[in-house]
């Protein structure tokens, strides 16, 4: 073996255990560790910013174990996998919070493509414990619940103040300009008593004056007996509690609900254990008809959003720090070893308060909110997304999509939700995000959202029935159950078979029906009559009938709600609603899977798709009725 040889066996092994090393210490490359430097970071301020590696490089430092170069790879191709050329380089620059630019160190990375005119593909927030030698370097720290200092409700009174500026207001959150109080409001005190009162305020009056709405969940009740019931409003305490109530008798979210409306500078506060009789069928019934303009008109929303019950609040500040859950060791000048966390996606947060079906229509009805989360104080209106009060906390994700109907011009017609398409959409949206929340009685099902088809009714001069609106009901009897989430039984008597609240849990659209077949005759809460083609099994004479259509029934077992008639299976009829189109362009027939149960009436039992709509040929339209809500 010549000198040459043993040198280049050499010069390999050396690499081997370089590299093995680094996969074992969990070292980074030399440009990540440079990210995290005092050099680096006059790169990263600089107007040029920090070049990193192009995506080859980021490749093979990322299989010779760099981690940063790994979650820097995945972040970057979760969204941009296309745009990132092999030999284009990325850009780091720092990205400073503004209220703290006055101390050096790093607090966000933007990325940007080399060639990419400085537009942004990820940001990475990052976080060094106090401890750590990094948190010389990296300024943000773990995050420490804060929802309630002085500090935090000051931020909070100056974007309420900001959005409500009486000479450039938020052109879309210009909901609550009707400040009449709701029916009963809690009156928690005048702003400046020293010692303030608390007492439920009858309006028997029309009243003007602005108040808060609390959005929260009330949880399970006691356990036993012998616990003591939480505060409601009854026929036999409406005088007690006019006369006043013991701070100390509420239940907790209630009282910290107080507490933020004094803080705030409100006298009124309205939250529905208190403020409808919950004895009395005939007030719930008129109040939660009037839910959409409780939460429209409310100045701001408290929404207790990640408390499970009104027994536990939504002040505390016992909780976790937040920290990234991505974590990476990084070698220090003074051979130390410094710690950094990073995240590069929006935060995702818990907030138990999105899963309950009661408090969706309050989300979607309330202009403003401040919404007390696992970590921060956040605040949402219609023209600013989820974010926090103060400056430097999390960049969060929208659980749920807004929806600009709920905005008004100053004619009182909507900016959005003009035509029947965008209506039609609208609606859909709303039913696929209420019925994937719960419900503690599953009887609300039309309840719930009552507030959001009380709102639409007047302003689209429509009238909706069981869940589907008349002007557009053949497109809307389109829904179906998801396999996983079929159902063991259907509740007719809540609503008729071919309503979607007729069932509980999620309920999806397909398409929309670019033709319509069927034809409403009439329709009324009793009774729908359609003049449709109906197609019985016996009339597919198709070899491949199996292919061609495709069946989703709306219940686990499809042969037991069809036997509740006394009708085998095999009974099953097919009527078509229209064809919709898909992707590309191809066009499927859509319809309803019925049964007959009495002559000419039928009971939807899910839904059906067509492939082949020469099954249809020469089958002629007729009348038929859609079975009605059955009482019990």
């Amino acid at each position: 073996m010549n000198h040459q040889t043993r040198r280049r066996r050499r010069c390999l092994t050396l690499e081997i255990n370089r590299r093995i090393r680094r996969r074992t210490l969990d070292i980074p490359c030399d440009l990540c560790k440079l990210i995290f430097s005092r050099e680096g970071l006059q790169y990263l301020s600089s107007f040029n910013g920090l070049r990193h590696h192009t995506r080859a490089s980021c490749v093979a430092s990322r299989d010779e174990g760099c981690k940063i170069c790994k979650f820097i790879f995945l972040a970057v191709c979760k969204d941009h996998d296309r745009d990132w050329d092999d030999n284009d380089h990325l850009i780091f620059r720092n990205f400073p919070q503004r209220s703290s630019t006055n101390i050096p160190g790093i607090y966000s990375l933007q990325c940007t493509f080399e060639d990419g005119l400085n537009d942004s593909i990820i940001t990475i927030n990052t976080f060094a414990r106090e401890d750590n030698p990094m948190s010389k370097i990296v300024q943000r720290r773990p995050l420490y619940r804060n929802v309630k200092s002085d500090t935090i409700l000051l931020a909070a009174k100056s974007l309420l103040q900001k959005c409500m500026n009486p000479k450039k207001p938020h052109k879309h959150c210009r909901y609550s300009r009707d400040t009449v109080l709701p029916s009963r409001v809690l009156d928690v005190g005048a702003l400046g008593d020293s010692q303030p009162t608390l007492k439920l305020k009858v309006n028997k009056t029309e009243t003007h004056a602005p108040y808060v709405a609390l959005s929260y969940c009330w949880g399970p009740p006691p356990a036993s007996t012998s616990h003591v019931q939480p505060l409601q409003l009854r026929l036999e305490n409406l005088n007690t509690l006019m006369a006043g109530i013991d701070f100390e008798t509420l239940q907790q979210s209630i009282q910290d609900a107080v507490f933020i409306a004094r803080e705030l500078g409100f006298r009124y506060l309205w939250v529905d254990a208190l403020c409808i009789i919950q004895n009395c069928d005939a007030d719930k019934n008129r109040e939660i008809s009037r839910m959409s303009a409780i939460y429209k008109n409310a100045t701001v929303t408290i929404a207790a959003s990640s408390s499970k019950s009104a027994a536990d609040g939504f002040l505390s500040t016992e909780v976790q720090p937040y920290c990234p859950e991505f974590e990476f060791h990084v070698p220090m000048p003074d051979n130390r070893m410094g710690t950094v966390y990073m995240s590069a996606e929006p935060y995702n947060p818990e907030h138990h308060l999105d899963t309950r079906g009661w408090t969706y229509q309050e989300f979607m009805l309330s202009s403003r909110m401040l919404c007390f989360s696992e970590y921060e104080l956040l605040w949402q209106c219609k023209e600013i997304g989820l974010r926090s009060v103060s400056e430097g906390g999390l960049e969060y994700t929208q659980q749920l999509e807004a929806l600009p109907w709920v905005v008004f011009d100053d004619d009182a017609e909507p900016y959005f939700g003009i035509d029947d398409a965008e209506k039609i959409y609208i609606w859909k949206t709303v039913v696929q995000q209420y019925t994937e929340r719960n419900l503690k009685e599953p009887s609300d099902r039309l309840n719930a959202i009552m507030g959001i088809t009380c709102e639409l009714e007047p302003l689209w001069r429509q009238e909706c029935i069981y869940g589907l609106w008349k002007q557009w009901f053949i497109e809307l009897l389109a829904w179906y159950k998801p396999y996983s989430e079929r159902e063991e039984q259907r509740h007719i008597d809540r609503a008729p078979s071919w309503s979607w609240a007729s069932l509980n849990g999620v309920v999806r659209y397909k398409g929309s029906i670019s033709t319509e077949d069927a034809k409403v005759l009439s329709l009324t809460v009793s009774a729908v009559e359609l003049t449709c083609r109906i197609l019985k099994e016996d009339n597919i004479k198709s070899n491949d009938d199996a292919f061609t259509i495709h069946e989703e029934p709306d219940l686990i077992d499809a042969a037991t709600e069809i036997g509740q008639n006394g009708s085998p299976i095999e009974m099953a009829q097919y009527l078509l609603l229209g064809t919709f189109k898909l992707e590309g362009g191809l066009e499927h027939g859509i319809g309803l899977l019925v049964v007959e149960v009495g002559t000419g009436l039928y009971r939807r039992v899910g839904l059906v798709t067509f492939r082949d709509m020469k099954l249809w040929d020469n089958i002629e339209s007729r009348d038929v009725v859609l079975e009605g809500r059955i009482g019990r």
